[in-house]
């Protein structure tokens, strides 16, 4: 609720109409309360201001709101968005006083954001993109609303456009999906199936536009293939599904909207269509054949064929065979320790033996066969002849966090550290062999083609999910049916 009354409310009013001409700070709390957010390029589009009037037509609003709560804050941290070229765009949060003017004018749902964390601000930003192409196209968008059917159903679109014939279409804004989304993926798939079989779903487009905010490249083909996958899962589960699903670049888009009843064909990929996923194979290297037929060289020919190697490994790649570092395992150990260690699951639930990780943690060591086996070998190698004191049950550890991210392609010593300690006694909790994670830099979780850093809290869960998997291990081998380690 506002600490503002009413009459603040309207003091506050009468200073900005006094400040700032023609209404543009109204365009601009407007264009903020759609969402929560909005960027200097999405207010510099909604209210026609160039960025130099934009500019100085904040700080007027800010001088007018002066001993009134905030009309907006400025988000501190700077996102750099799919497709997204030169420096990002300030991004601005609706803030109580601006919220309270909006309702004012009868934005019913105006609210001062809450939006913290990177993902879900670049999300909001990319749902306000949609929402002021339709306005641009005088087409009527709702944007962010329940769109109810039947007794208790309801979807909630990003947006709802009403196209030229009146028919309404539903564009949904996404991001880069991994394979721990899987479930919020499947959810909303069972959603749609629900609404598309009901009586209301006649008046709507069976096309479900999805406007992902990444760039044509490994990203983009990996979060259609993850979209895939559970379009695949949903069809398995419910049959032939009653709607479509297309994706396309906001980017690409954004540069050219469409908002025809069929979309043009051969501009937007059809998840669910069927058809095999593609692999690439890799190619025979010769020249490492050659330096190994060849071993007698000087130092200036070891020299030069090292750099011809080293070429060649950047233009082609050696190791395609070999796993590579990839964030998304990270997201899979998200995946297990979550299943137990859910913060807004209740205290009394969160107090019991994270039997749900345990058993998602059982099955992935016997998904990975390879892994299972070279953890088994490695905590239990020559067991029988080692003196076991703190010093070697540390080092035994640190020997199977390295083998085990070594197996996924990732070292322990580098911008992911992973290590084996003790607690010290000022430690409050049990004071045994422990595994930590830090992420020391956040550049390993960013997709190549975002550039965008995630935020603290996801940063914090994924180490803690790393470090829990790591330690399980160890302490909880009756749980995974790995032998008992021989110094625990």
């Amino acid at each position: 609720m506002s600490s503002l009354s009413p009459e603040r409310i309207l003091e506050l009013q009468e200073a900005l109409d006094n400040q700032v001409r023609n209404n543009g700070w109204r365009k601009i709390l407007h264009t903020q309360a759609v969402v929560g957010v909005a960027d200097n390029k999405q207010l510099t589009q909604a209210s026609g201001l160039n960025r130099d009037r934009l500019r100085r037509t904040l700080e007027k609003m800010e001088a007018a709101s002066a001993g009134f709560p905030p009309l907006f804050s400025t988000y501190s941290s700077k996102l750099k968005r799919g497709g997204q070229t030169g420096p990002a765009p300030r991004v601005y949060r609706l803030g109580e006083s601006g919220a309270a003017l909006c309702k004012l004018d009868g934005l019913a749902n105006a609210r001062a954001c809450q939006l913290e964390e990177p993902r879900a601000i670049r999300h909001a930003l990319g749902v306000l993109d949609v929402h002021l192409a339709a306005l641009a196209a005088g087409l009527n968008v709702t944007t962010d609303r329940n769109l109810d059917y039947g007794e208790d159903g309801h979807i909630r679109p990003d947006n709802l456009v009403t196209l030229a014939d009146m028919t309404k279409a539903i564009f949904e804004s996404e991001q880069d999906a991994r394979s721990d989304f899987l479930e919020r993926i499947l959810r909303s798939l069972d959603h749609k199936v629900a609404f598309y079989a009901s009586s209301p779903a006649q008046e709507f487009s069976p096309v479900v536009r999805m406007l992902v905010d990444l760039p044509r490249g490994k990203e983009w083909q990996r979060t259609l293939n993850t979209w895939r996958q559970a379009v695949e899962i949903a069809r398995q589960k419910h049959g032939r599904l009653p709607f479509r699903l297309l994706a396309l670049p906001l980017s690409e888009f954004l540069a050219n909207p469409e908002w025809e009843i069929e979309p043009t064909a051969g501009r937007w990929v059809d998840l669910t269509a069927t058809g095999a996923l593609a692999t690439a194979l890799g190619e025979a290297k010769s020249l490492a054949q050659v330096a190994q037929e060849m071993p007698q060289f000087t130092n200036p020919e070891r020299r030069m064929i090292l750099a011809a190697l080293y070429q060649e490994l950047q233009q082609n790649g050696l190791y395609t065979n070999q796993p590579q570092a990839d964030s998304e395992f990270l997201y899979v150990m998200r995946t297990i320790y979550l299943a137990s260690h859910d913060p807004f699951a209740a205290a009394l639930t969160r107090s019991g033996v994270p039997r749900e990780s345990l058993y998602l943690l059982y099955h992935y060591l016997r998904m990975n066969p390879g892994l299972l086996q070279l953890v088994e070998q490695t905590i239990q190698m020559d067991a029988r002849r080692i003196h076991w004191n703190q010093s070697t049950a540390l080092h035994r550890m640190q020997v199977v966090i390295d083998a085990f991210l070594e197996y996924h392609g990732w070292q322990s010593d580098g911008p992911l550290l992973a290590y084996s300690y003790t607690p010290d006694y000022q430690t409050r909790g049990p004071r045994r062999l422990s595994v930590n994670v830090e992420i020391t830099d956040p550049e390993i979780l960013m997709p190549a083609e975002t550039e965008v850093v995630p935020g603290k809290q996801e940063i914090e869960i994924l180490e803690k999910s790393l470090a829990w998997v790591l330690s399980a291990l160890f302490a909880e081998t009756h749980h995974l049916g790995l032998k008992k380690p021989p110094f625990w």
